[in-house]
């Protein structure tokens, strides 16, 4: 018995070391199953070397091939301390980009990158309980590798797909995650809030779940649990977030089962009209509610009635809730007592209506409605406790702002009254009271005046800002008082003189900005002080002398920078002293206009050597010299904006320099940059968006590979010596094109006469090249066309009818070898030149002119009379219809133009009188009625042309559109904004006038400037006018070739700013007056008094 009790033991020993034996290789078959699983993982990154360096991602997760739960060491990875078994992986945002350059990642572009994942690896790790993914460019293969599986993961309890690109429905598969807390879903399918993606009716019965997410996703329908019938609903929800989606007020009568609710986000879907009287006794049993955000939404007041009884709601948003608009009951939310923080912003409100108070009201948001009560700002006094009130942009009239119009605010520590239009001084006396001020935010309005000094009783304040305002005045020492500073806005005021020296004192500060001022003298040797600083742009001021910029070596957290002068006598060096290191990491750098380095030959700044953040970087207008600074590039992988305009830069445009798919504006124009695009060039900027690279020295032809950079939505190639056609690709590849600038280059072929397609061209600028051949009917498909300039070619042929009936704003074809009779059409043209061309035939009379600004007919072949339906041209500055075929009469009419400014009919077969109309005309510069056949006197009503009294040919910006900013996080919410100097201008009219004989080109700005008047070879008779003589703004007057009499008018000696005067060919008598001299000092004045009946010989001019 002993023996057989011995051996029975014996054999429950063995088999126990048999079943640890076993399960340890089962465990230990586990830990290898997720090391391997681990290591695929990181090996399906490689799919993402286009894009990334993979190397970069994950680099601990190397296999040493050693098993053991060695991978619990590498980065985000936790695993459970006994069994280490993986409990948790953080695989999100693995793509090392900012957050603000993803969004424009998946949505927009630069290239469209989705990550292989196989998902039936996380299968592996049956531990897991949280498992983070978001952020990874993850798209619906995701779904056909395993995740109809995703039950086996019985532990998870928080899933985070946020931000991917998953468009299938997800939510079905999730029923077997029973564990499941957190699920976080927002953004997970690119949705971009046009149609619905999926009904979320059936969702599946999580009873554990705690937070739901679902943000951004397009979701509709009603929440209806399915699954166990024991379980009608997530009980334990807490946070349900559907912010964005597509929901009606159907939804909210599904809520009311969510009985531990605590927070719901309804923002930005379709609730609307009259709430439903079921809805709001669903909205009324949240109980615990106590938050909810209904913003976005178009319901209307019923609502508030409902939330009126919600016993633990204190965040209510009700913003952008446009049906909200007019007075509003906030009687009927002063129940709520646990309410702290209100925001009704952007709801049109007019008025506020409270009988009592709410005293546990912290934070107000009023942002953006139209109060037009002067007593609002007293009216607040029934929210005495508030901490944070914001009033930005809402009032519907400027006012002055007095001390009374402040309640009593003991607590208030945030004000912001921006963008209100209010004028008068500041109201410091009332600022001042308020004991606990921290940010104050009175911006973007009309006040005028010095800063009070009583800014110094302020001293709690952290941010303030002034910007955008009519300042002049800076109590500096005041502002020094400031210890606690830390943001300080002078932006945009008329500030002037030096900066006070004592600001060197406000040693906390991080935000330092007085851009846009008059500021002058030298930048004084208090930044070297601020070592706080992150933030300083000082841009456009009248800052001189030198600047270095190693006065910033110990300011370890500097991020941007910004000068940008105006003057050219402002000079930043960098150099001195030599060898010195910054401290500081930038992620945005403008130097522009600031002579860098010019004593030491203008060359690039040696710090950027050591900068590896930087984003942005400006650096142009500054006469740089070398080769093209490939290594920016290298050094600084999130760099996305580098401009380098106006400089010195030479040789190749080399790309030897790493791939960065983020680098997407790159300005080059405006250097000596030789030698041809390379033709390679996707390879290294996968994602450029704006490349200019205009005004060198580029030749060679055009690659073909442009057209493989499918996210160009600006080119410019102008003003280089590109010979060749251009390529196909680039008007069939490229459909994001909006801007495509070639001229001034040597390129020929057909290029109308191809198909093209550029469904979102909004501009097209191809003049002064060799192009030849006719226009296409078939370019009618590029819908957003706005500008057309094919000018200074050799197209043929006639245009075709889609010109007149289009989207096009701008149409220039001046001096091509168009023929035959113009299109008639709706289209409304501001700039229509169809000058220098073979047109025939009458002006089309039904032309839509009611928009036209310049009308350029000129050098045709029309015949007939002025058009009657020129009286449509009601905006017209240019009207240039001279060196044609036309006849008749000069009709009364054009006198009632009230706009115009030039005037051109020379060179047809008018005749008649000059209407006396004309002289309404006042604001005339150019008058151009030369060689016809006028007759009669010279209207003495001319005397009343004046001139202009505004600039009207300035090159003024249109749309457009490269702008980028940099999101700067602050108190005062500042960002740096960087506006594309390219700008996009309105097309330069263009006319010839004759000036000392000869017929001149004049362009542009200049045409604010030239004026004159021409009235030669005509058979014009009578005296000449003594009234000319007042027309002191004139620069050329020219009445030769007619038949004018008596003497020339002693007033003539006034015209101080003419340049050229011709009297000749007429039966002028008398003497030259002597009076006319003193004209010819300076201005070197040609004047021509030749085949008159003159006495010169006592005046010593030249005379010709």
């Amino acid at each position: 018995m002993e023996c057989y009790q011995s051996k029975h033991k014996s054999s429950l020993s063995i088999l126990m070391m048999l079943l640890l034996f076993m399960v340890g290789r089962i465990e230990g078959g586990y830990i290898e199953d997720e090391r391997k699983a681990l290591l695929s993982i990181k090996a399906s990154l490689q799919e993402s070397s286009l894009f990334f360096d993979p190397d970069n991602l994950l680099p601990t997760w190397v296999d040493h091939g050693s098993a053991g739960g060695k991978y619990c060491d590498w980065e985000r990875i936790k695993c459970d301390p006994s069994s280490l078994y993986v409990t948790e992986l953080s695989l999100g945002s693995l793509f090392p980009m900012e957050d603000s350059s993803y969004s424009n990642y998946e949505m927009n572009g630069p290239v469209r990158m989705i990550w292989p994942l196989n998902f039936s690896l996380f299968l592996h790790f049956r531990e897991l309980r949280s498992l983070d993914l978001s952020m990874n460019f993850i798209g619906n293969t995701f779904m056909s590798t395993g995740l109809e599986r995703l039950s086996g993961l019985k532990k998870l309890e928080i899933l985070n797909l946020n931000t991917n690109l998953i468009e299938t429905n997800i939510i079905p598969l999730l029923s077997g995650l029973t564990s499941l807390k957190v699920l976080d879903l927002g953004f997970v399918n690119g949705y971009q809030g046009d149609s619905p993606t999926h009904d979320i009716s059936e969702f599946p019965a999580l009873e554990n779940l705690e937070v739901l997410d679902l943000n951004s996703c397009g979701y509709y329908g009603v929440l209806r649990i399915q699954g166990s019938k024991s379980v009608s609903a997530p009980r334990k929800l807490k946070i349900l977030n559907f912010r964005n989606n597509q929901f009606n007020e159907s939804l909210v009568r599904s809520l009311s089962a969510l009985q531990s609710l605590k927070t719901l986000d309804l923002h930005g879907n379709f609730v609307s009209g009259s709430f439903p009287s079921q809805a709001c006794k669903s909205l009324m049993r949240l109980k615990r509610l106590e938050s909810i955000y209904l913003g976005t939404n178009y319901f209307n007041k019923s609502i508030i009635s409902c939330l009126g009884f919600l016993p633990s709601l204190k965040i209510l948003d009700l913003s952008r809730s446009v049906e909200l608009r007019g007075s509003f009951p906030m009687q009927e939310l002063s129940s709520l007592r646990e309410l702290n923080t209100l925001d009704m912003s952007y709801c049109y409100l007019e008025s506020l209506k409270l009988n009592g108070t709410m005293r546990n009201l912290l934070h107000l948001n009023l942002d953006m409605n139209y109060f037009n009560d002067h007593d609002i700002m007293r009216s607040m006094a029934a929210f005495p406790s508030l901490e944070f009130l914001s009033l930005d942009g809402s009032f519907i009239k400027g006012r002055t702002l007095f001390a009374n119009d402040f309640p009593n605010f003991p607590y208030l520590k945030v004000l912001i009254l921006s963008y209100n239009d209010f004028n008068g001084t500041l109201p410091m006396e009332a600022l001042t009271s308020f004991p606990h001020l921290e940010v104050l935010d009175l911006s973007y309005n009309n006040f005028f005046g010095s800063i009070p000094s009583t800014i110094n009783s302020l001293s709690s304040i952290n941010a303030i800002s002034f910007a955008s305002n009519n300042l002049n005045g800076l109590s500096g020492d005041a502002f020094c008082e400031l210890k606690n500073l830390l943001e300080l806005d002078l932006r945009h005021n008329q500030f002037a003189g030096n900066l006070p020296e004592c600001f060197m004192s406000l040693s906390s500060l991080k935000l330092f900005d007085i851009s846009k001022n008059q500021f002058t003298g030298k930048l004084p040797y208090l930044l070297t002080n601020l070592t706080s600083l992150e933030y300083i742009d000082f841009s456009h001021n009248k800052f001189e002398g030198s600047f270095s910029f190693s006065s910033f070596s110990n300011h370890t957290k500097l991020e941007v920078v910004a000068f940008v002068s105006d003057n050219n006598k402002f000079e930043v060096e960098t150099e001195e002293p030599t060898g010195w290191t910054p401290m500081f990491q930038l992620k945005v750098l403008v130097l522009s206009n600031c002579n860098i380095n010019k004593p030491k030959g203008n060359i690039v700044p040696s710090f950027l050597l050591h900068q590896h953040k930087l984003s942005k970087l400006d650096m142009s207008h500054n006469s740089l010299e070398g080769k093209f600074p490939n290594w920016l590039i290298n050094n600084n992988s999130e760099l996305e904006v580098l401009i380098l305009r106006d400089n010195s830069f030479g040789g190749t445009f080399c790309m030897s320099f790493n791939r960065n798919p983020n680098v997407w504006w790159l300005d080059m124009s405006r250097n000596h940059m030789t030698g041809a695009i390379p033709t390679d060039i996707k390879k290294f900027l996968p994602g450029i968006a704006h490349l200019n690279m205009s005004m060198n020295f580029l030749d060679g032809t055009i690659p073909s590979t442009i057209g493989d950079l499918g996210e160009l939505q600006i080119l410019d190639l102008s003003n280089n010596d590109f010979f060749g056609e251009v390529p196909t690709e680039i008007f069939s590849n490229l459909s994001k094109l909006a801007i495509l600038k070639l001229s001034n280059n040597s390129l020929h072929g057909e290029v109308l006469s191809r198909d093209l397609k550029m469904e979102n061209i909004k501009r097209l600028q191809l003049d002064s090249n060799h192009f030849t051949g006719k226009m296409t009917n078939q370019m009618s498909e590029l819908s957003k066309l706005s500008l057309l300039d094919i000018s200074n070619n050799f197209f043929t042929g006639l245009i075709p009818d889609w010109i007149t009936n289009s989207t096009l704003s701008d149409f220039v074809v001046r001096n091509n070898r168009f023929g035959g009779r113009f299109p008639c059409g709706t289209t409304s043209f501001s700039f229509l030149d169809i000058s220098q061309n073979y047109f025939s035939g009458p002006i089309p009379s039904c032309l839509n002119l009611q928009n036209t600004r310049h009308l350029h007919l000129g050098s045709n072949r029309f015949t007939g009379s002025i058009p009657g339906s020129f009286r449509d041209l009601i905006e017209v500055l240019t009207l240039d219809i001279g060196n044609n075929h036309l006849s008749g009469m000069i009709p009364e009419f054009l006198g009632e133009l009230s706009t115009l400014r030039i005037l051109l009919l020379n060179k047809n077969k008018f005749r008649g009188s000059i209407p006396k109309q004309l002289c309404q005309l006042t604001g005339m510069s150019l008058i151009d009625l030369s060689s016809n056949f006028l007759t009669g006197s010279i209207p003495e009503c001319l005397e009343y042309i004046t001139g202009p009294s505004y600039q009207a040919f300035m090159r003024t910006s249109q749309l457009w559109f490269s702008r980028t900013s940099f999101y700067y996080e602050s108190v005062l919410n500042r960002q740096f904004t960087m506006q594309d100097e390219f700008h996009m201008f309105e097309v330069q009219d263009e006319v010839l006038f004759t000036t000392k004989t000869l017929s001149l080109t004049y362009k542009g700005d200049v045409l604010d400037i030239m004026s004159g008047i021409d009235l030669s070879c005509n058979k014009l008779t009578g005296d000449i006018p003594e009234g000319l003589g007042l027309l002191t703004q004139i620069h050329v007057l020219n009445l030769s070739h007619n038949m004018l009499t008596g003497p020339i008018p002693v007033k003539f000696s006034n015209l101080t700013n003419i340049e050229s005067l011709d009297l000749s060919y007429n039966n002028l008598v008398g003497k030259v007056p002597s009076e006319l001299v003193k004209l010819n000092v300076g201005n070197l004045v040609k004047m021509s008094f030749s085949l008159n009946i003159l006495d010169i010989n006592n005046v010593y001019i030249c005379v010709v």
